[in-house]
């Protein structure tokens, strides 16, 4: 019998599936640790608050377990699965999340820390996956628990600090370029890494127009100097569609990149020194993952997860940092096109500047909500007066007002808002 009465729980709303069982987990163990007997104990808890997740349902699996020499000992695993149909499950599926990091998991993040390997860096970018299974109502994917080897999330209310960053962006510069070197190698991404999703007749979305009339609304109470002009920048839903395709219909030329694509400090794992200096890191969560300009990477990891008196003032030192430490794992891996130039990335950013205003108007928003069992995607699109009452709490939570309060005019200043 599940027991879920001596383990932190962090989120005690989520419903665990009846599915998810000792049986299920005596063939994963099998696999994963030939000296597996059996289990002694078996306690599934939420892996995560509620506002940290909303595209699956992410269970960590603590175990007592029972080894073929008589020893006992602890196990534990993150399992992560598709939401149930009347869950949110069925818009959600429609976005093709999990085919997606099934291929990244099972198939390219091995082969992109072997190219590592082939030139004697040993590099690791994320947890290593155990198991996987496909069947016609779910996609199903066993990963190690990286909390075993004590890695941990930042407190996404505060971002990162300088030394985070600095670390942050190197580590997203070396998957980034050996992203390109895989290309260059063998050809392009499959067809799912190149489309991106925006749902049809988004111009006659309510749920578009609910948002844009609570964000104005909230707007007026921020103390933006002369918000009138902000106000009338937000686009409407037909400028909205044309912007983001505008990122998505990219120049052949430009530089691109795999995107993590939902690149934020929750899909960030460090651990430290006994010193205290970050030792390594970990990315997670690679549903979204997308071919482009780095752009997209860059805007969300700035404006989402670095501290608020960060954001604007070492923006352009952000991307350079990030731009050092490319060329030189391109260079390391003997990338066979030319190197993109400082100048070129910057001039990326602004084209795709988009990246900027959609992460501030959508992600930022539930990013610095404070854990709360309302908190979801759905609700903050939901049209009516129940939509209408979460968001204004989400557009004028003090966290997110002060750093909007930095963002808005900055993205003015780089003709970002002119839609």
């Amino acid at each position: 019998m599940p027991d879920n009465s001596t383990k932190f729980n962090p989120n005690l709303n989520l419903e665990i599936p009846k599915w998810i069982n000792e049986k299920y987990f005596e063939k994963i163990l099998q696999k994963d640790m030939p000296q597996f007997k059996k289990i002694l104990k078996f306690t599934p808890t939420a892996a995560t608050p509620p506002g940290e997740n909303y595209t699956s349902i992410m269970v960590r699996i603590h175990m007592d377990i029972e080894m073929k020499d008589g020893f006992t000992q602890q196990q534990s695993y993150i399992m992560k699965t598709m939401l149930d149909k009347d869950k949110g499950g069925t818009f959600i599926n429609t976005l093709n999340l999990f085919p997606k990091e099934k291929f990244m998991y099972e198939q390219l993040l091995p082969q992109l820390e072997t190219l590592y390997n082939d030139i004697n860096k040993k590099v690791k970018l994320a947890p290593k996956c155990v198991w996987v299974e496909e069947k016609a109502e779910r996609i199903t994917l066993v990963l190690e628990d990286l909390n075993t080897k004590k890695f941990k999330n930042i407190n996404r209310l505060k971002g990162f600090d300088m030394a985070h960053m600095k670390r942050v962006l190197e580590k997203l510069a070396e998957f980034h370029a050996v992203t390109v070197i895989w290309q260059q190698r063998n050809g392009a991404y499959p067809e799912e890494f190149q489309k991106s999703y925006l749902p049809a007749n988004y111009q006659k979305s309510k749920s578009y127009q609910a948002r844009v009339q609570s964000f104005k609304a909230a707007m007026s109470t921020w103390g933006l100097e002369d918000y009138e002009k902000y106000a009338e920048r937000i686009p409407n839903a037909e400028q909205f569609v044309n912007a983001a395709m505008g990122c998505f219909n990219t120049d052949p030329n430009e530089f691109k990149v795999l995107n993590h694509g939902d690149f934020w400090s929750s899909n960030i794992m460090q651990n430290y020194t006994s010193t205290g200096e970050i030792n390594q890191i970990r990315f997670i969560d690679f549903q979204l993952c997308k071919w482009g300009s780095p752009a997209q990477d860059l805007w969300e990891v700035i404006m989402c997860s670095s501290e608020s008196n960060l954001r604007i003032r070492e923006f352009d030192n952000f991307v350079r940092i990030y731009h050092t430490h490319l060329l030189k794992c391109l260079r390391l891996l003997q990338s066979t096109k030319p190197l993109p130039k400082l100048r070129e990335l910057h001039i990326s950013m602004l084209k795709h500047g988009f990246w900027g205003y959609l992460t501030t108007f959508t992600h930022l928003v539930l990013i610095l909500l404070p854990s709360n069992k309302e908190a979801s995607l759905l609700n903050l699109m939901q049209p009516g007066e129940e939509g209408d009452k979460f968001r204004l709490k989400a557009f004028t939570n003090p966290v997110y007002v002060r750093a909007v309060l930095d963002i808005f005019p900055f993205l003015l200043r780089r003709g970002i808002l002119d839609f």
